[in-house]
């Protein structure tokens, strides 16, 4: 019998990345990545409870984010963005942003960032 990789499931399946302290109510999962089906992005999917929100930061690299699910106000660059499931939003490098949950329930969204803006973008043996 051989040990197939897989090449479709589902992101719930994925174990919560643990390599990254998260804050209360965030959970990250990584689906591609360096050495996981693509070598120069790193696609993260986030959930974040209701009440919560994402750290205030800025850093070198973009996001790109899509919304899967839920409500948020999109803080970027000083300018409050409601995103809704659906929506899209992009951060430039070196912009201040958060995301807070506004919704009933979980928010959940991919966020897509080059290998130097997450861990997983250095491809494990």
């Amino acid at each position: 019998m051989s040990c197939k990789k897989p090449y479709a499931g589902k992101i719930a399946d994925i174990p919560a990345a643990t390599d990254v302290p998260q804050p209360e109510g965030i959970e990250r999962r990584i689906v591609f990545a360096p050495g996981k089906f693509w070598n120069d992005y790193v696609a993260r999917h986030f959930t974040v409870a209701k009440g919560s929100n994402t750290p205030f930061h800025a850093h070198s690299w973009p996001h790109y984010i899509l919304v899967l699910e839920g409500n948020c106000d999109a803080k970027i660059d000083g300018t409050v963005y409601s995103l809704e499931r659906g929506c899209w939003a992009h951060v430039p490098p070196e912009v201040e942003h958060n995301l807070t949950n506004t919704g009933e329930g979980p928010l959940a969204f991919i966020c897509i960032v080059p290998p130097e803006g997450d861990p997983a973008g250095s491809p494990r043996q």
